[in-house]
């Protein structure tokens, strides 16, 4: 019980959860409109037009993709769906867009890109995670104030900090993350102790892996207000950064006694990842952290996900406690809207 409501202080910490989530999705929905007003949507929709229609005149492959991005729309009645066509409620113009107050340049200038990638993602071809200047943005944007809060309410629902051994921080991006994670059990005096820590970082992406390798002690410097030079008489115990996936993670059966991954499952194919998480996680080791579980996730936000090759979308928390008990785990449970969950293997 206690653990629980540690959790939910730290997201009650990003002010109100519930007008984020709203500025968030306002935010996702207008970006999306402009790039497909800009595609001629709502000029065609005008009159009413079928699915097939659509693909026909924009030259569309994916269907599922547009039936998704449709339904949207009448779910917010931007459009109106009749006997199986899609007409457009009034003039669309130019969308006003208001950027949530507590993103940075970085994600502002990633989600501005990936808008402008829909139209090319209807058209069957996705974009890329992160490539270029890119990479410094995701680098950027995974120091935002909420990734924080969403993390230490992982661990204070899980009483992580209590156990030892080889964790992983799986899509562990720049590393600001595990930076942090790091930076909690030197707090605690773990690195001098009998039972320490070893910790691992996952990242799929090679550039962003790079920047976890290359600035983990500037980070971890940085975030303990320490001088470097102490952070560098600890290397022994410094994470080991990897590249690889979370559907097919690089290590043996029951190598970790942690298994830690934050918004991501969503990121990759599912079911594959969760049970792959589960696969290298010791009996009666701990996989904890945070998914935004269906219907958590909004469905703009969701949209954007899916523009990613191999991205899974949105998932519900009925089948992800399906799949880590078909993988062998004797508990799970989850608290708060940021979806943060406790697995114990058997």
């Amino acid at each position: 019980m206690l653990s629980t409501i540690g959790a939910w202080r730290e997201i009650l910490g990003l002010v109100s959860v519930r007008d984020r989530a709203k500025e968030i999705r306002e935010y996702y929905k207008a970006l999306s409109i402009n790039a497909l007003r800009k595609e001629g949507w709502f000029d065609f929709m005008r009159t009413p037009q079928t699915v097939q229609d659509i693909v026909d005149h924009f030259g569309y492959v994916d269907y599922g993709f547009l039936i998704k991005y449709l339904e949207a729309y009448v779910q917010d009645e931007i459009l109106f769906r009749e006997n199986g066509t899609y007409r457009v409620n009034g003039l669309i113009g130019d969308y006003p867009v208001k950027v949530p107050a507590f993103f940075g340049t970085g994600i502002v200038q990633i989600t501005a890109d990936a808008a402008d990638a829909i139209p090319n993602r209807l058209r069957g071809t996705y974009t890329t995670f992160s490539d270029e200047m890119n990479t410094f943005n995701w680098d950027d944007s995974l120091q935002l104030k909420m990734y924080d809060k969403i993390r230490r309410a992982a661990f204070r629902y899980t009483d992580a900090l209590k156990r030892s051994g080889n964790f992983i921080d799986v899509g562990c991006g720049s590393g600001i993350g595990t930076a942090a994670i790091w930076g909690y059990y030197y707090k605690k005096g773990t690195f001098d102790s009998d039972k320490p820590v070893k910790i691992y970082g996952l990242e799929f992406d090679p550039n962003l892996k790079q920047i976890a390798e290359e600035e983990f002690a500037i980070s971890a410097s940085r975030l303990l207000g320490v001088e470097c030079s102490v952070v560098d008489a600890l290397e022994e115990h410094h994470p080991v950064f990897v590249q690889g996936n979370a559907e097919d993670l690089p290590f043996e059966d029951e190598f970790f006694d942690m298994v830690y991954t934050s918004q991501v499952i969503h990121w990759c194919d599912a079911e594959k990842a969760t049970k792959d998480l589960m696969r290298v996680l010791k009996p009666d080791g701990l996989f904890f952290g945070t998914e935004a579980f269906s219907p958590m996730l909004d469905s703009f936000v969701e949209l954007y996900v899916l523009l990613n090759e191999g991205a899974y979308g949105a998932i519900k928390k009925e089948d992800f406690f399906r799949w880590v008990k078909e993988a062998g785990a004797i508990s799970a449970s989850s608290a708060t809207p940021a979806g943060v969950f406790r697995v114990i293997k058997s």
